[in-house]
């Protein structure tokens, strides 16, 4: 297989995820290329002097070039996808710790018959307000309706942190040039991969992530912008999204039953009841699938967050966001075009 990396500027994992590329390969089998536009990028000295720490493994630091008009992370992709070697390509972001359970669960699917393999961005533990923001957002609001679409055979979340494609699907969906206006590519690449017929799996190992800036306000802009690109990609899953909040739901019923003159007695007992297994329910999958040691009492901020989505909500009908030092204007469909 192959892995590219593209990169745009320094995270706050890149260090730890360069040195999972290793620990997760003990064979020494896998391909590594890590794409950025420019020498000058701050990440390149940290990616050339990993690939030099590791003179005995195919690491290639690959220097692409301005973007020009295309999206820069899909231009960084169409750039190393070029240089790949292998039938596997797999696509990570600069920011995911890799593992050797997911890269044996990657090449398992694919030697299983799988066209496509997807792995569920999971957040690193929370430790301070702004990272709460972002794994309530990854953990408990992306995760449980992609995993259960997923098992009711309508997949339709392909998380761009850790995809992969065999090189005759990329091939058959008109390569990657195809998505290279599109905001979100990894959405519109697994669209168009399964129109086309493939056989996409989720993978059951999920992949650690860990956002750069995460202040209050990092996290609002963060999950504004994406809000944003929900909404001009997919603009019926963004109308729906607040149907999708058992919190929301569960005091819209309660206040329609005081409305309606039913008095607050069993509706207030629901509320409750829905209140108190979402947070249960997060608290438990934290513990269960990444083995975070956090009191059930701090998961109350799910239900803070679940009423925040409503604030964040209408902020995806906006048409410009800045994206790693780029400003874009979205258009329906999710087709994007840098505002100079």
């Amino acid at each position: 297989m192959t892995l590219i990396r593209p990169v745009k500027g320094l995270d706050d994992a890149m260090v730890a995820a360069f040195a999972s590329t290793v620990a997760c390969d003990p064979h020494k089998t896998l391909q590594v290329i890590i794409a950025m536009e420019s020498a000058d990028d701050p990440a390149y000295p940290l990616a050339t002097a990993f690939r030099d720490a590791h003179p005995d493994r195919d690491i290639e630091v690959l220097v692409c070039g301005p973007a020009g008009p295309r999206m820069g992370k899909a231009h960084n992709m169409i750039a190393g996808a070029a240089r790949a070697k292998n039938p596997y390509i797999l696509f990570s972001d600069a920011d995911c710790l890799m593992s050797r359970e997911l890269l044996a669960d990657a090449a398992g699917a694919f030697m299983a018959g799988a066209d496509a393999v997807y792995g569920m961005p999971y957040h690193a533990q929370a430790a301070n307000m702004g990272d709460w923001w972002f794994m309530l957002a990854f953990n408990h609001t992306f995760c449980v309706p992609a995993a259960l679409a997923y098992r009711l055979g309508q997949f339709r979340t392909f998380a761009g942190a850790f995809m992969g494609y065999t090189r005759e699907t990329l091939e058959r969906v008109g390569g990657l040039e195809a998505f290279s206006c599109s905001i979100a590519d990894d959405y519109a690449l697994g669209l168009a991969a399964r129109r086309a017929g493939a056989r996409q799996v989720l993978l059951r190992v999920p992949v650690p992530v860990s956002e750069t800036g995460t202040s209050t306000m990092d996290s609002f802009r963060h999950l504004s912008k994406w809000m944003s690109i929900i909404c001009w990609s997919c603009p019926a899953g963004w109308a729906i999204l607040p149907l999708c909040s058992a919190t929301l739901l569960a005091q819209a019923g309660l206040a329609a039953a005081v409305v309606s003159g039913a008095g607050w007695g069993p509706p207030a007992a629901a509320l409750a009841v829905a209140l108190l297994s979402r947070v249960i329910v997060a608290w438990l999958q934290d513990r269960c699938l990444a083995d975070y040691r956090l009191p059930l009492s701090a998961y109350a901020r799910v239900l803070l967050a679940d009423n925040s989505a409503l604030l964040l909500w209408p902020l995806g009908l906006r048409r410009t966001i800045d994206w790693r030092s780029r400003r874009y204007r979205l258009y329906s469909g999710g087709r994007c075009r840098v505002v100079e």
